[in-house]
């Protein structure tokens, strides 16, 4: 039998290893691609569903793991939007990557007696916040369900408010800093920049009813069933006194 030197028996050994490996992944990789896997049940705290462009059309995700608000490529953390810290649920994302929406929800027992419940589900506007919801919220016994209706402006994209609570949020106790921010929060929601409630439709502790709002988010007409089960229809101005009702 010819003995070969250690250096030949080296390399065709190494060209084996490599051969083998090459294949391995060649099969693995086409295994992958070309065959969808069925599972009956997954445990995972996060599951991302990626788009055509690579970034995630969907994301389901457990509260740790929530992702916060993105739009026009800038992602937040969770906490610059109050609440979604304590939410699980699936966000929504368009081909840019921007969040459009999502169902979120939570429920936490605070004392003996007390808690705090949401469910939320939401349609955002382009470039800007949500402009169709159906809510639940619930705070140990105060609570609303419905369906609530927004406008949000065409020209005003929602980042800058985004950027304004961020800004907010670092500022921490710098109260000068945060005062100033408020500011021109306040600025830009008066210049409609947050949009603005036009309808709630649903039930308020216990109080079937219907409002329709003016463009400055006042309640200027509102139909609902009393306490005693009649039905009433209200009609405000724009500082909440009632002018008219029918029947009288």
């Amino acid at each position: 039998m010819t003995q070969y030197p250690f250096f030949v028996r080296f390399l065709i050994a190494s060209n084996i290893v490599l051969i083998s490996f090459i294949v391995f992944i060649l099969l693995t990789s086409f295994d992958r691609t070309d065959k969808p896997k069925d599972f009956k049940e997954i445990n995972a705290e996060r599951i991302n569903i990626i788009g055509t462009s690579g970034k995630p059309v969907l994301v389901i995700s457990n509260r740790r793991l929530m992702p916060g608000p993105t739009l026009n490529g800038k992602t937040y953390e969770r906490d610059v939007i109050d609440g979604r810290e304590y939410m699980s649920g699936m966000i929504f994302f368009n081909e840019l990557g921007d969040e459009v929406g999502g169902i979120q929800y939570a429920g936490i027992k605070k004392d003996s007696t007390g808690y705090s419940a949401v469910g939320h589900l939401s349609f955002d506007q382009w470039n800007q916040n949500q402009v169709l919801a159906l809510d639940y919220n619930d705070k140990s016994g105060n609570r609303y369900a419905g369906m609530r209706v927004w406008d949000r402006p065409t020209n005003a994209s929602y980042d800058y408010m985004l950027d304004l609570l961020k800004e907010i949020k670092e500022a921490g106790e710098n109260k000068p800093r945060v005062d100033s921010l408020y500011k021109l929060w306040n600025e830009a929601k008066g210049h409609g920049e947050n949009g603005v409630e036009r309808m709630f439709i649903g039930s308020k502790n216990e109080v079937a009813q219907i409002q329709l709002k003016d463009k400055k988010g006042n309640v200027r007409a509102r139909l609902y069933i009393d306490d005693i089960g009649a039905a009433k229809m209200e009609f405000l101005d724009e500082k909440a006194s009632v002018i008219a009702v029918f029947p009288k």
